[in-house]
C-alpha cells in the first residue's frame, strides 16, 4: 500500500512558536532570484546592504478541483491545468508537466491537498517513509495552524537519498494543503522555503467544484440498457446487484484517478484507469483490514467491507524511472450509508487492492466501461 507521504512525494513528482512568523529569507546569489531586486552598495567598501528582497507577488491563481486560491511570484509562471488542476505546481519557467506523470520534480513550489486533517496530518509526519524528518515548526497563517517541516528525501520515492526537502502543511478546513520544494532547481531551497511562506499567507479557500472529484459525469451508456448519463437524481444503477463475487477486465492497467459519487438509493466507486480495464473481483472481505505488505491494520471504517483487487497499479516501472500514474487520495470518507470509507489496502508486485466499509450487509452491482476505462462499483443504500 502506498503511504500517505509516499503517495505525497508522487504528487510532488511528486511539502517558532504557535503564533510566530515565517524565518526571513537566507541571502543568495543575485542570479538565482529572477525579478528579484539588487542589493545596493551603501559604504566606501562596496559591501551589500543586506540580504536580497523577496520576489513581489503577482496575481491569484484558483485551484477550484481541491479548493483555494493563491498569490504567487510574479516571476514564477503557473501550470496551466491542462494535464492535471491548475494552480498546482510553480516554477520560474512554465511547469512541463507531460500526459500520465507526476508533477515536475524541479519546480520551485508544488501544492497537494489531501484528504485528512491536520492533527492527523501532525501525527503521521514521523512516519514518512520516504523524508527523513529534520526539523518541525509550528506557526500559523491568517490564523490558520501550520508545520513547517525541514529534512532530506531516504530515498523511497521519487527523489535520490540526501536531497534536502522542505513542506509546509497548513490547515483548509478539514483537509490539509501542503506546499513543497526540495532542493532541486533554482533558487536555492532557502529562498523558495520563505517564498512559500509568502505565498501562504494569501491562501483563501473557494468553493469546491461539484464534479471535480465525484462520478456525477461519467456516462453509462455503454453499460447498462436505457442508462443515462449521471446525476445526483434517476441515476441508474450500473448493473444487477446482489452479495454475489464479481470479475472482469483483462491484462494490466495503470490507475489515473479514484472517485466516489452519491446518488439517489446508491454510493458509487469509480477506479479510472490509463487505456483498458485490467483484471479484476470484486467480492465481500471480512475484517480487520490490513495493507499489504506491511500487515498493518488500517482501521478502516465500517461493519462489513468489500475489496476489490485488480491487476491494474499506480505506478508505472516499465520506464527507466518508476512513474506514479495515480496522484489522488489513498483514502475517502464516505457520507455514513451505505459506504462509511474507501482505502487503498495494497499497492504491491503489479496487483492492487482496494477496500470499501459498509455500514452493514447490503447489496452491490459492479461494471467494467470503456472511454474512459473504469471499473464502477455501486453501493446499495439499504435504509
Amino acid at each position: 500500500m502506498r503511504t500517505l507521504y509516499t503517495a505525497t512525494v508522487a504528487a510532488m513528482g511528486l511539502l517558532v512558536a504557535a503564533c510566530g512568523t515565517p524565518e526571513q529569507p537566507a541571502e543568495a546569489p543575485t542570479d538565482e532570484l529572477p525579478g528579484a531586486e539588487q542589493p545596493t552598495d551603501d559604504d566606501a567598501d562596496g559591501e551589500a546592504a543586506g540580504p536580497e528582497a523577496r520576489l513581489d507577488l503577482g496575481d491569484h491563481c484558483e485551484n477550484p478541483e481541491d479548493g483555494y486560491r493563491i498569490r504567487y511570484p510574479e516571476a514564477w509562471q503557473a501550470n496551466d491545468g491542462q494535464v492535471t488542476a491548475p494552480c498546482r505546481a510553480f516554477d520560474v519557467a512554465v511547469p512541463d508537466i507531460q500526459p500520465d506523470t507526476v508533477l515536475p520534480l524541479a519546480s520551485s513550489a508544488l501544492i497537494t491537498v489531501e484528504d485528512r486533517g491536520f492533527d492527523e496530518m501532525r501525527a503521521l509526519i514521523q512516519d514518512d517513509p520516504a523524508t527523513e524528518v529534520h526539523d518541525v515548526a509550528e506557526t500559523e497563517f491568517d490564523g490558520r495552524a501550520a508545520l513547517r517541516v525541514d529534512g532530506a528525501a531516504t530515498g523511497e520515492a521519487y527523489l535520490d537519498e540526501g536531497v534536502e526537502v522542505h513542506r509546509t502543511y497548513i490547515a483548509l478546513g478539514e483537509r490539509t494543503l501542503i506546499a513543497s520544494s526540495n532542493e532541486l532547481g533554482e533558487p536555492d531551497l532557502d529562498v523558495r522555503r520563505d517564498l512559500i511562506a509568502d505565498m501562504l499567507a494569501t491562501l483563501e479557500p473557494i468553493d469546491r467544484r461539484d464534479d471535480a472529484r465525484d462520478d456525477t459525469t461519467d456516462s453509462t451508456d455503454d453499460a447498462t440498457d436505457g442508462a443515462t448519463t449521471d446525476t445526483d437524481e434517476g441515476t441508474p444503477l450500473i448493473g444487477e446487484a446482489s452479495q454475489e463475487p464479481r470479475s472482469g477486465g483483462e491484462g494490466s492497467g495503470y490507475l489515473v484517478d479514484a472517485r466516489v459519487g452519491h446518488h439517489d438509493g446508491f454510493s458509487r466507486l469509480t477506479l479510472e484507469f490509463e487505456e483498458s480495464v485490467p483484471e479484476y473481483e470484486v467480492a465481500p472481505t471480512d475484517g480487520p483490514i490490513l495493507a499489504h505488505p506491511s500487515g498493518e491494520d488500517l482501521e478502516l471504517g465500517g461493519e462489513t467491507y468489500l475489496e476489490i483487487v485488480t491487476t491494474g497499479t499506480s505506478v508505472d516501472l516499465t520506464g527507466d524511472e518508476a512513474t506514479r500514474t495515480y496522484d489522488g487520495p489513498d483514502r475517502f470518507d464516505g457520507d455514513g450509508a451505505p459506504i462509511v470509507e474507501v482505502a487503498i489496502s495494497g499497492d504491491h508486485h503489479g496487483v492492487m487492492s482496494w477496500v470499501i466499509g459498509l455500514s452493514g450487509e447490503v447489496d452491490f452491482a459492479v461494471a467494467d466501461i470503456e472511454d474512459p476505462a473504469r471499473i464502477v462499483v455501486d453501493v446499495i443504500d439499504a435504509s
